[in-house]
């Protein structure tokens, strides 16, 4: 049995690696992974009882927050009366992270200690795959005067997020168990630079925002006695890549003129930021028409060309939000189950954010640490979320299932850790 645990924390711990590279890489993890942990839960049902649910409130909250994705599409499907496996694939991710997280969780195994080290791995392997083929991207063949970066099945959107989030959790991992050598820093910083850089490379806005959130609140939490050449260092930083990143000005120069010249009454000519409002304004309208079901992924055309529609959105807009979703998690979700999609999809970050920020402020100093570390990969989360969709296709909702469960994992091991020693040291 210790063999199979090893062996469940070692297909934890290289999940990231062939992320963005290797197709179904981490969708075959996690259902290796789970299947490992049913094995493990029934092999050993009298340690492994659920006993150890009734102590804990908040593992009680995970168990049924990441059953919450497939129980909103049944009861959306089950108000429409249109029942469709397919719309599981992503949702059911969730679901077989349950086990894992028990598994983690009653054996008390902290599986980020080592999983920081191969997230700095997974960007640089990307890093030169794409290097060593430019031209296998993802899409059609790419505009010479708008070069964008990516792998043969990552679209720009979620590889630049993705490169992002493991950047900035490559920062924030610097010195999390004890001070690093300086070594194990440069590999981890160096990790946080190129991952920045592949997102700009990519030329996807998507998550950029949490690029200056992650780093003020690693600053203010983190960099304590450092905070000034922090901020300066961070600084030059943002100027220096803005100064010699062609890329880098043309899209957010862009990004501000398509927001200044949106139309709230006209038409609006399809532009990446134009259609981004168009699509929520579209979400919302459409919630209302149906808020208690939805319309799945097939109900929608009978709403191409409504007057409410077309008074903003070309009808090419609209077709697009219909083939392709509305690029935001929330509005996709509900506009697809109704209220119950809502609910999902807000849980999905609500939750883990109530339990991060509240153990930024647990006794323990590795305790907070972890606590930034998760909280920093759930603001990346979040903000590229509202954007475009990140537990909507299979691979990433393989891959934020996954993170979510050794992030949540590790905190409710220190939290138990800690509580068992406040206990020895009363009695």
């Amino acid at each position: 049995m210790t063999k199979l645990s090893y062996g469940l924390q070692t297909l934890l711990v290289v999940s990231p690696l062939f992320l963005l590279t290797m197709k179904g890489w981490v969708s075959a993890i996690l259902f290796a992974s789970s299947a490992l942990a049913i094995f493990i839960l029934c092999a050993d049902s009298k340690r492994h009882s659920l006993i150890f649910l009734r102590h804990n409130t908040w593992l009680w909250y995970f168990v049924i927050l990441f059953a919450l994705p497939v129980i909103a599409i049944f009861l959306g499907q089950s108000g429409r009366q249109d029942y469709a496996g397919r719309d599981y694939d992503s949702p059911i991710r969730f679901v077989l992270s349950i086990p894992i997280l028990l598994v983690l969780f009653q054996n008390r195994f902290d599986v980020l200690r080592p999983l920081v080290y191969t997230m700095p791995g997974a960007i640089f392997i990307t890093c030169i795959v794409v290097t060593l083929n430019p031209d296998n991207a993802w899409g059609p063949p790419q505009d010479p005067a708008h070069p964008r970066t990516s792998t043969y099945f990552v679209d720009f959107l979620t590889f630049g997020s993705l490169n992002l989030t493991l950047g900035l959790c490559c920062l924030l991992s610097i010195d999390l168990y004890g001070r690093d050598d300086w070594g194990v820093r440069i590999y981890k910083g160096t990790g946080f630079i190129v991952g920045v850089y592949l997102s700009v490379l990519s030329g996807s806005r998507t998550g950029w925002l949490a690029l200056p959130l992650v780093l003020f609140l690693w600053v203010k939490l983190r960099m304590t006695r450092y905070r000034v050449p922090a901020l300066i260092s961070v600084l030059l930083l943002a100027g220096g890549s803005y100064y010699f990143s062609t890329t880098l000005q043309q899209r957010l120069e862009m990004a501000e003129q398509e927001i200044m010249s949106y139309h709230w009454n006209e038409l609006n000519p399809q532009t990446a930021v134009g259609d981004r409002l168009s699509f929520l304004r579209m979400a919302v309208f459409l919630f209302t028409q149906n808020p208690w079901s939805g319309f799945g992924d097939d109900g929608l055309s009978e709403f191409i060309n409504h007057p409410d529609l077309n008074r903003y959105a070309l009808q090419e807009t609209q077709e697009w939000a219909l083939r392709s979703g509305f690029h935001n998690e929330i509005a996709t979700n509900m506009v697809r189950s109704g209220v119950w999609g809502l609910l999902s999809s807000s849980a999905l970050f609500l939750i883990p954010a109530l339990f991060f920020i509240r153990s930024l402020y647990a006794v323990s100093l590795q305790t907070q640490k972890i606590a930034l570390l998760a909280l920093g990969y759930l603001v990346c989360t979040f903000i590229s979320g509202m954007t475009t969709e990140v537990f909507n296709l299979k691979f990433t909702a393989s891959f934020h299932a996954l993170m979510f469960t050794c992030f949540i994992s590790s905190l409710l091991v220190h939290h138990a850790g800690h509580q068992s020693t406040e206990r020895n040291e009363s009695t």
